[in-house]
């Protein structure tokens, strides 16, 4: 997966120059996500996970992890240090939050818990202690639980059911990022933005409200983006991005296709879309 990843970041970097130092900072934070020492270790009950999936909830929920303190420590760290070095904006918090981290300053067990329960508020005090903006804490630390879950799904965590309505993920309970049309029929895959998953969902439903009144559903193109369109919603407002393999490539790392086409989101955003804010039961 990393050097598919690398692979097309590089391919990324030489279609659109202007992409160069989003392209570097991403080859950072998966060089950094590969090497990692593990730090979340999960534990499922398997014999409540199927009746529990089945009710529409996620398969995990905050109880079920566990963080190990120093490994976190030592990424969150790196994470802060790859942000400091690729940012533009910013810096004076980042370093602000890489003091408060030295200092045993920020509890990252709770925080990294706080954002998967979606609790804003210990995230926002941490942030107000430390003189950093709350978005800035919880884009860290979402992006340092991700490179986690990421790595459990790789070691074997998946979901335990196989028909999965839902538009939030199956196993963490995030939102989807970007989705993807492939085979011959055009299947509808969602990818969550957190741990990355993928599952089947109806083409003509809004992932965020269920929505799936044809007069209310619409899509968008931009020009010079052959094979990748944006669903948007006028129930919620809300909007998806999706790439149509068939034209744009199979196997394609779907993170990297949603970096390659943030100008959509700056589209959308412009015509009073948004990614939305569901909640997910059991988060």
């Amino acid at each position: 997966m990393l050097e598919k990843r690398l692979q097309r970041l590089q391919e990324l970097a030489t279609a659109k120059p202007a992409l160069n130092e989003v392209c570097r900072f991403y080859t950072c934070l998966y060089r950094l996500f590969d090497n990692a020492v593990p730090f979340l270790q999960v534990e499922v009950d398997d014999e409540m996970a199927e009746p529990r999936q089945k009710q529409g909830f996620p398969l995990l929920s905050g109880d079920m992890l566990t963080f190990d303190p120093a490994a976190a420590q030592i990424f969150f760290a790196a994470l802060l240090q790859v942000m400091h070095e690729h940012g533009q904006q910013g810096q004076d918090e980042l370093q602000a939050l890489q003091t408060a981290l030295q200092a045993g300053n920020l509890n990252l067990t709770e925080l990294l818990r706080a954002v998967f329960e979606r609790n804003r508020e210990p995230i926002s005090q941490a942030a107000e202690a430390t003189g950093a903006q709350p978005a800035l804490l919880e884009y860290c630390l979402t992006t340092a639980l991700g490179a986690a879950l990421q790595r459990c799904r790789a070691e074997g965590l998946k979901t335990q059911v196989q028909n999965w309505d839902q538009g939030y993920c199956p196993l963490c309970g995030g939102l989807p990022a970007i989705a993807e049309l492939s085979g011959e029929e055009g299947q509808k895959r969602l990818q969550c933005s957190l741990c990355n998953s993928n599952w089947s969902f109806h083409r003509l439903t809004c992932t965020h409200c269920g929505n799936s009144d044809h007069d209310s559903l619409a899509y968008f193109t931009a020009e010079g983006e052959p094979g990748c369109r944006v669903d948007i919603c006028r129930k919620c407002s809300g909007y998806l991005k999706v790439v149509d393999s068939r034209e744009r490539g199979e196997g394609l790392p779907l993170e990297i296709e949603d970096v390659a086409t943030l100008h959509l989101d700056l589209l959308a955003a412009k015509e009073g879309f948004s990614r939305g804010k569901k909640e997910t039961p059991g988060a």
